[in-house]
């Protein structure tokens, strides 16, 4: 079993215990709110006493790979996820080869039944199962209601904890009467607020990415994929350009509609005013120092799959106003004085108009008083460890 990159483990506080070892598991490390929210909660861990690897099930070059690298946490590449005998054998040799684990958080959906059988048969006392999507099944062909039936059953008799940033997401993979179990619980996905608290450095404005420091920048955080609604975003544009010409659109992340945006683009004449500048680091000073307005059109499902976007928690503690669909749970909402929420199918004039309307609340004021709300709600990355070390522990 090959490592995907490997460093010195991070030595943990001097504590009268071993720190407690996790193994975090997840599809890849290249971009994605999940993938930040992991590279965040494994160093925090240390707070706790934790010590965190993390296996993926795609390995490959990325953002978060190479983050991860930086901060010396572990990455493991486990082959083998389109077949599930070669995937358990695999993470065999990471348990046994790596190990010991004293609790593993398999943060793949409905593949996470196979994986806590398999940590099971290991003995890993802790098994995690961790909720990301909505993906519904009632639409889905047979053979995938199948696996999702087989999925849950394996989850239900094998995992001892489980929990979803929202309550439809965690319905969604605990069923209707997961309320019922005392294992699964809402867990918000809460984030590393430090940064959102240092100077926004000088190199990061508007007129870095050829932006004159006048204009009305709207921007949004994520995959560029049809299930995020990305090409409608272009579309908003030129309906907000026909009341304000000097508009721009920002957009962080990657995904298979790039050249389609792209495009797009082109089409309307607007293609001097997108600027994709690919998945980043650095969110919360681009949000701080570029964004004026946040635009989130992720559709409810079965088009969209929004469990609960981290990016929408991540405008609201930077301070900008947001416009966002109904695709995303009123459960992300933490400031609401600084969101507006319409229909995802809205049309283009109906978003721009919204947008327009969010300008006015973009200061410093509410900037600080938005980070004030974050710091002592759910959405704090320092409560998710607390809570997580009790559950990695049995308690």
């Amino acid at each position: 079993m090959t490592t995907e990159s490997s460093s010195e483990r991070s030595t943990p506080p001097a504590l009268a215990e071993s720190p407690l070892r996790v193994l975090q598991i997840a599809s890849m490390l290249r971009s994605g709110g999940v993938e930040r929210w992991l590279i965040d909660l494994c160093p925090a861990g240390s707070a706790e006493n934790l010590s965190m690897d993390i296996a993926v099930a795609y390995g490959g070059d990325g953002l978060f790979s190479r983050r991860a690298h930086e901060l010396g946490i572990p990455v493991h590449y486990c082959a083998g996820c389109t077949n599930p005998l070669r995937f358990l054998i695999n993470l065999r040799r990471i348990l046994r080869e790596f190990g010991p684990f004293d609790a593993i958080h398999c943060h793949m959906h409905a593949y996470s039944g196979f994986v806590v059988a398999g940590a099971w048969l290991e003995g890993i006392p802790v098994r995690v199962v961790h909720s990301h999507n909505v993906v519904g099944n009632d639409r889905r062909p047979f053979a995938r209601r199948l696996y999702m039936a087989l999925s849950r059953t394996l989850i239900r008799l094998f995992a001892t904890a489980g929990m979803g940033p929202s309550t439809v997401s965690t319905e969604d993979l605990f069923g209707p009467s997961w309320r019922k179990d005392r294992r699964w619980r809402v867990m918000r996905c809460g984030i590393n607020l430090n940064p959102f608290k240092t100077p926004v450095p000088a190199q990061i404005s508007k007129s870095a990415f050829g932006i004159p420091e006048d204009a009305l920048v709207l921007g949004s955080i994520g995959r560029l994929s049809p299930e995020k609604n990305s090409e409608f975003l272009v579309d908003v544009l030129k309906a907000v350009l026909a009341s304000n010409p000097n508009t721009y659109l920002v957009l962080i992340g990657e995904g298979p509609l790039r050249e389609p945006l792209e495009r797009r683009a082109r089409e309307l004449g607007i293609s001097d005013r997108l600027k994709l500048v690919g998945t980043r680091s650095d969110v919360a000073d681009m949000l701080r120092g570029v964004l004026d307005v946040f635009l989130f059109p992720s559709p409810p499902p079965p088009r969209g799959n929004e469990a609960l976007p981290i990016a929408v928690v991540e405008a609201q503690a930077a301070g900008v106003p947001l416009v966002i669909s109904d695709g995303v749970t009123t459960e992300a909402i933490v400031t609401p004085w600084l969101v507006t929420q319409i229909p995802a199918d809205a049309g283009a004039r109906m978003w721009a108009d919204a947008a327009l309307g969010q300008v006015k609340l973009r200061n410093a004021g509410n900037q600080q008083a938005a980070l004030s709300e974050m710091e002592a709600s759910e959405f704090n990355c320092v409560q998710n460890v607390r809570l997580l070390a009790r559950i990695y522990r049995g308690s």
